[in-house]
């Protein structure tokens, strides 16, 4: 991977990173590779967001396909937050 794509990857996901802390969800940058763990609260388990190989979209869940345009951060942020309430609220909730 190129150093400019990695870096637009890194800035692209730092976007997203201060979108995420806005809304309380405790935040992790990667060292091993571009991504993000996130999770609603220190005791839940970690997901992880990366950038798709075209660098059009943040995805999640990929076993789902779940994704959103890197160029809508906040909506991301909110589209993921959501999905971790959901998550971490367990069954039935």
């Amino acid at each position: 991977m190129s150093g400019s794509t990695s870096d637009r990857k890194l800035q692209t996901l730092v976007a997203l990173c201060q979108e995420l802390i806005k809304l309380g969800v405790k935040v992790g940058l990667s060292d091993a590779r571009p991504a993000l763990s996130v999770r609603g609260a220190l005791v839940e388990r970690k997901l992880w967001i990366e950038i798709d190989p075209t660098g059009e979209f943040f995805v999640w869940r990929l076993d789902d396909r779940v994704h959103r345009a890197v160029n809508d951060p906040a909506g991301a942020a909110a589209e993921i937050t959501e999905y971790l309430n959901r998550r971490d609220a367990g069954p039935g909730a």
